[in-house]
């Protein structure tokens, strides 16, 4: 099921690049952008990838995107990346002791972006709707989940110490492209996104079920990471 929705995302954007009318000249005869992208967000109260929190601590996710222009003013997008970053088992106010835990996330994602009527494809201002597919493992503190497990009795019974989870997000940007030199592209643009997962407060019950909890305590930390930022990203047009 993975794979399949994997490689369908792919051919759907593929297909409506490569669909695109013949007449659509693009900024100076050029409809395709490929670009290096960074993604930052503060990391107020969750640890970023070095463990630290606070207003110049950062969340970052390097990211490789294809942009194809199909309109005037309109363009697709289609991009993977990756990033890491920590998160605790039970909060991040309270159990200030407990271990931070590593997360390795990989995300696969697609953007529609409409660019301004006064403008040209793919320059100038615009708003675009996207999603992102996020991969996710992370690792399991095993002690802490079976000590809330049998009431203080530390005794094994659940071992796995990596967990995998599939998110969807969906996310709105809105930004300035400009070109320079006729090739070279630079993009700025501010994200608004949602992760869909069941705990994105992080205040869910234990109910004895340590594999959907720690779930739900990943569903957190993304939500966290992706609820807004600041992309950036330098390309080439071509």
């Amino acid at each position: 099921m993975k794979n399949r929705f994997i490689s369908g995302c792919i051919l759907l954007l593929l297909f409506f690049a490569l669909s695109s009318q013949a007449q659509v000249s693009g900024y100076m005869g050029s409809r395709n952008v490929i670009k290096l992208a960074l993604f930052m967000k503060s990391s107020f109260v969750m640890p970023n990838v070095n463990g630290k929190s606070g207003y110049f601590s950062f969340n970052d996710r390097f990211s490789l995107e294809y942009e194809r222009v199909i309109s005037r003013n309109k363009s697709l997008a289609f991009h993977v990346g990756s990033f890491e970053t920590f998160y605790k088992t039970y909060g991040y106010s309270d159990y200030e002791s407990a271990p931070l835990l590593k997360m390795s996330c990989k995300t696969i994602g697609g953007d529609y972006i409409m660019y301004q009527a006064s403008h040209l494809a793919p320059l100038g201002a615009y708003t675009s709707f996207g999603f992102d597919v996020i991969f996710s493992k992370a690792e399991v503190d095993t002690a802490a989940i079976n000590i809330n497990s049998n009431g203080g009795n530390n005794y094994a019974n659940f071992s796995n110490t990596e967990i995998s989870t599939i998110h969807l997000g969906l996310n709105l940007k809105s930004g300035v492209k400009q070109i320079f030199f006729n090739h070279l592209s630079l993009d700025f643009n501010f994200q608004l996104g949602v992760i869909f997962a069941e705990n994105v407060t992080g205040n869910a019950d234990f109910n004895n079920n340590p594999e959907e909890f720690i779930k739900g305590r990943i569903g957190n930390r993304l939500w966290g990471h992706y609820l807004w930022g600041v992309n950036c990203s330098l390309g080439y047009l071509f």
